[in-house]
């Protein structure tokens, strides 16, 4: 577990008890009796027992707290392991944990027990519903003595970031084009894997596959030569998600900024298991821009930057249309996911259209988030049917199907017999 040494305080619960033993004392000092003696011996040993009880908690007990995983997605179970250790030979009575941790759903906060020399250990377990980064802390320690006099606090002021990464969804058949581009032709972007289109060559690499090597070359110049390739153009995908907050509608789970992470998230997925390069770009409370790339590792990197982008309304759609233009090169597909209804973003569409960039776009019916009835979407829809561009509606209620959610699980270590370790995901077993 993480070791972090406590900010220790020790305080007086009230003054009352100090006020009487004055008062005794004065009242010894008017009139003397054996009374007045009884009393200030009684509470004077009271405050004094107190005291070294409370002291002795606050020097001999210390608590620790560790995640258990630090990879958590949408649906996840977040897990904490809680130690509370007791070094004295004084029992704790009582230690109440009050956690400050901001994930939604989740707390830690408890009141627990120990004898003494002993430890007590517990786990803490959540749901993850909502993606974003949060924080695992400030938490504190809260002990006293058996007569409530004095309070021992273990100030733990250090936290943890947690980043919840969005969920991803099995879609319903959603047909996206492949690009405007018919047959080969050079993107002038060179690839980090073979594909059907060589550009040059150039000196061999360690790490080079035998399938890159240009024999001819190789032998011609007495030195391993390797093949550079294009890559191809009409398989490249740019996702492009409005995070205009002008124009989101709904609050939490059911909101279009939600459903706009999911489609994002869950079609980048999609996309990259089909062998496409998928890049993402994102405008709300900050840019969030993932050039295009392949593999499982760019599923990642998009999954991170859904995580972290928010609703501002600093930019329309069109305006970031328009100064993302320069990025997005003939042959490649755009995808926009949006719910705005302003028919100024559909002229940058066709603009891009002409360019040689196959467009298509996923309208979500913000009506249908915030209760209203109006027909914009579907007019929204017809206006780009009418340019030639396909589009589809989303409305709330939409059936996601998520992965890795339904039923919820954790991940757990398995060793193979190899002595290899291996990450394997158990369902998380529901009580009923």
């Amino acid at each position: 577990m993480r070791p972090q040494e406590p900010v220790v305080t020790l305080k007086l619960n009230s003054r009352l008890p100090l006020v009487l033993l004055t008062v005794f004392l004065f009242q010894h000092l008017v009139s003397p009796s054996r009374v007045w003696i009884y009393l200030i011996c009684g509470l004077g040993g009271l405050l004094v027992v107190s005291y070294l009880w409370a002291r002795e908690m606050a020097e001999r007990v210390r608590a620790f707290r560790d995640l258990r995983y630090t990879w958590i997605q949408v649906g996840d179970l977040l897990e904490e392991q809680f130690a509370l250790v007791n070094y004295s030979f004084l029992p704790v009575l009582w230690a109440e944990i009050n956690d400050g941790s901001d994930v939604p759903g989740y707390s830690a906060s408890r009141v627990e027990a120990t004898p003494a020399n002993s430890e007590r250990n517990w786990t803490t377990q959540g749901h993850c519903r909502q993606r974003g980064l949060f924080t695992l802390g400030p938490w504190q320690v809260r002990m006293g003595d058996p007569f409530g006099l004095f309070r021992a606090v273990l100030q733990y002021p250090e936290f943890e970031t947690l980043l919840v990464y969005p969920p991803v969804a099995n879609l319903p058949p959603i047909q996206l084009p492949e690009g405007t581009t018919t047959g080969s032709i050079r993107s002038h972007v060179r690839s980090l894997h073979v594909t059907t289109n060589a550009a040059g060559i150039r000196e061999y690499a360690p790490g080079d596959s035998l399938r890159r090597i240009h024999w001819l070359s190789t032998a011609r110049r007495q030195k391993m030569m390797s093949k550079e390739f294009d890559r191809e153009p009409s398989g490249d995908l740019w996702i492009i998600l409005d995070m205009d907050g002008g124009v989101q509608a709904g609050e939490g789970e059911e909101s279009t900024e939600e459903y706009g992470v999911i489609l994002a998230a869950s079609l980048a997925d999609r996309v990259l298991r089909e062998n496409r390069a998928v890049g993402l770009v994102a405008r709300g409370g900050e840019r969030v821009f993932i050039p295009l790339g392949k593999g499982r590792g760019q599923i990642w990197r998009i999954l991170r930057g859904l995580a972290h982008v928010t609703t501002a309304s600093n930019g329309t759609l069109a305006e970031t249309l328009e100064e993302e233009r320069k990025n997005l090169r003939r042959g490649t597909t755009a995808l926009i996911i949006t719910p705005s209804t302003d028919p100024s973003w559909a002229g940058e569409l066709l603009a891009l259209s002409q360019r040689g960039i196959a467009t298509t776009a996923i309208l979500l019916d913000a009506a249908s988030f915030d209760g209203r009835t109006e027909g914009r979407t579907l007019a929204m829809w017809a206006l780009l049917a009418d340019q030639g561009i396909p589009s589809h509606i989303v409305a709330q209620g939409y059936p996601f199907q998520i992965r890795l959610q339904q039923p919820a699980g954790r991940w757990e270590f398995k060793v193979l017999g190899t002595g290899r370790a291996i990450a394997v995901r158990r369902p998380h077993r529901v009580r009923v």
